[in-house]
């Protein structure tokens, strides 16, 4: 069976047969997703229509053929918002429904022996609004599954979501709904008729469309023109060395530019062959319309090896080993008060064969002058992802998520919930104090500039566009949170500092349209300025990354370590990276000894202290001097 590209270029060949099979393929998954959408089956089915023409039309645009199936959900998604906002009926939201009274409802109508005389109508509303209670990214995976009659592994091909998440998302929607509520939605969806006609009236408007033609390419060296170059090749090949010499110069890496070329914008990786992969785009142009889930398995290997060097000039580094940290875990947060280094939360690892949580509520005091480990009072909440900020002396843990292993049919699997939680420690009695609760749920990022906290972006699971945007904001004084300008782009898992008063948002993981896996990690930059309520887009980063850190040091930010997706394996960065907010210039330092993600930077006495990464427990210090 030919796959969705071979089909293609059969299409843009002018043969539409290929296009017939193409939309019976995918009819049924965009007329799922249509109908989840707008909740009305011939809308839908209108909806579908104009998507596959739409495609059609626009075939020859596709970069990629292999990612059609995700190309069709952008276009029907959109199709899906245009006709939302044009249709906004006046009608109580099945979200504001008593969830006991669809309870008790869908229990009784399906275990009357009468109920089908009741009729589809009913068991179709009571369907509904049982969908209707579940998150958004079960609810859609539910659809496509039941509705679109799709497997796991063509729903993840659709949504650009790893199979495995898909599975994830269906076992979670069947627990929240009991066995009979699951069978009665099983029953209303799987039950809708499909419309008949469908990829005939496709097809039969196809017949009146052309594919919009390719970007024309540049011509081809005409073969006269190619004669003659044949020729002058032959005649210099037979030229004498010394004239040779002077037009075949080898190639060098090494070599200084001429005084004509002056390179001012960037630093050079010289990892030449992951180069193109690595290049980012998102920052650039971002349409946050996919729900995609990343799962954070990274290996050991560095990226760039230690005698890779920049052009630009490397600073020399020196590495000190101290005292390990006590507690192996990942996923924790650090905060210095008073040359005191102070670790907490995170997730511990089980081990193999058992469940329940791994979060955990520990914090341990690190002393740079003693270079020993202190235990301190527990955090009254366990969570990981949570991230800390210091005003006053008082460290504020924000946010963050429970998380633990659960046994799913083929083996584990991982459920998190995000929390909003904030509770404040007080280095001096060493006690917590329950604070006003962030307005979101998530898991975010930190930072504080004139005495507030701001939380930017992060992740939400339940959100089926779960990378965020928004930018919370948080008063110590009054204990109250308010709302500041959001970000260009949605992004977790990035780094987070402050330079003169400005917050660096650096990286991280996004939400673009479909595209290749790598477009997941970004490497834009953008700066906050708190006093214009705006954000401005920087330089990027030479190569994209996510879970990596940013510290600051005499006005210039050491972005190190973190790691990217490449040919299917997540690769640890041995990296480090300065950012210049002076001149908006990167340069690249000597690298890490190792590579390292989800590690935990910093500065104490103009000293860079590493903690952890990935599951170790090592602690490091970088003097950049």
């Amino acid at each position: 069976m030919e796959n969705d590209a071979q089909l293609i270029r059969r299409i843009l060949s002018g043969d539409d047969d290929a296009f017939d099979t193409l939309v019976q393929r995918h009819q049924r998954g965009v007329h799922a997703l249509a109908w989840r959408k707008v909740n009305d089956f011939h809308y839908a089915e209108e909806i579908t229509q104009d998507t596959f023409l739409q495609a059609y039309k626009k075939l020859s645009t596709l970069k990629n053929p292999n990612q059609f199936a995700g190309w069709l959900y952008v276009i029907a998604n959109r199709l899906c918002i245009n006709w939302l906002q044009r249709h906004k009926p006046a009608m109580q939201s099945l979200e504001d429904t008593p969830m006991a009274e669809i309870e008790e409802s869908s229990y009784t109508h399906y275990t009357e022996k009468q109920r089908e005389a009741e009729g589809t109508e009913h068991r179709y509303e009571i369907a509904q609004k049982l969908l209707s209670k579940l998150p958004e990214s079960e609810r859609t995976v539910m659809t496509l599954h039941y509705l679109g009659e799709m497997t796991a592994k063509e729903i993840s091909k659709f949504l650009g979501v790893s199979v495995n998440t898909i599975t994830n998302r269906l076992w979670r929607a069947r627990r929240r709904l009991r066995e009979d509520q699951e069978l009665l939605v099983q029953e209303v969806l799987s039950g809708v008729p499909f419309p008949t006609n469908l990829t005939e009236n496709i097809m039969r408007q196809v017949t009146d469309l052309k594919p919009t033609p390719p970007p024309v390419a540049k011509p081809l060296l005409p073969w006269g023109a190619l004669g003659v170059a044949t020729l002058l090749v032959t005649v210099l090949l037979g030229a004498t060395n010394q004239y040779l010499a002077r037009f075949q110069k080898p190639y060098s890496f090494e070599a200084v530019a001429e005084p004509t070329v002056e390179i001012v914008d960037t630093a050079i990786l010289l990892d030449i062959d992951s180069k193109p992969d690595l290049r980012n785009q998102v920052g650039r142009a971002i349409s946050a319309n996919k729900n995609i889930g990343t799962e954070l398995q990274a290996v050991e290997t560095p990226l760039v090896s230690d005698t890779q060097q920049n052009s630009l000039g490397p600073a020399t580094l020196q590495w000190t080993r101290k005292a390990d940290m006590p507690t192996s875990r990942t996923g924790f947060a650090t905060s210095v008060v008073n040359g005191k280094v102070f670790v907490i939360g995170g997730n511990i690892q089980l081990k193999r064969g058992e469940f329940g949580d791994l979060s955990v509520s520990r914090v341990e005091m690190y002393d740079p002058k003693t270079d020993t480990w202190e235990r301190k009072s527990d955090m009254p909440t366990a969570r990981s992802g949570v991230s800390v900020s210091v005003v006053d002396g008082k460290i504020y843990a924000i946010g963050g998520s429970k998380t633990k292993t659960i046994q799913v049919p083929r083996g584990s699997s991982f459920e998190n919930e995000e929390l909003a939680t904030v509770e404040m420690y007080d280095p001096v009695t060493d006690t917590w104090t329950q604070k006003a609760d962030m307005p979101t749920p998530k898991k975010t990022m930190t930072c504080v500039v004139n005495g507030k906290i701001y939380a930017v972006g992060g992740w939400l699971t339940t959100n089926e566009k779960p990378h965020l945007e928004t930018v919370e904001v948080y008063d110590p004084g009054t204990d109250t949170w308010a709302k500041a300008q959001s970000m260009n782009c949605a992004r977790c898992s990035a780094a987070l500092d402050v330079v003169n008063g400005k917050i660096y948002a650096i990286g991280g993981l996004g939400s673009p349209p479909i595209q290749d896996e790598s477009d997941l990690y970004l490497s834009n930059v953008e700066v906050f300025n708190p006093k214009t309520n705006q954000w401005e887009e920087k330089t990027e980063m030479p190569a994209p990354k996510a879970l990596h850190t940013a510290s600051v040091i005499d006005g210039k930010i050491y972005v190190i370590g973190g790691f990217f997706k490449k040919d299917r394996e997540f690769k640890k960065l041995s990296t480090i990276e300065i950012y210049d907010p002076a001149t908006d210039r990167w340069t690249q330092a000597s690298d890490l000894p190792m590579g390292k993600w989800g590690h935990k930077t910093e500065v104490i006495d103009g000293q860079i202290y590493i903690f952890g990464g990935g599951p170790v427990t090592s602690v490091q210090v970088y003097d950049p001097r």
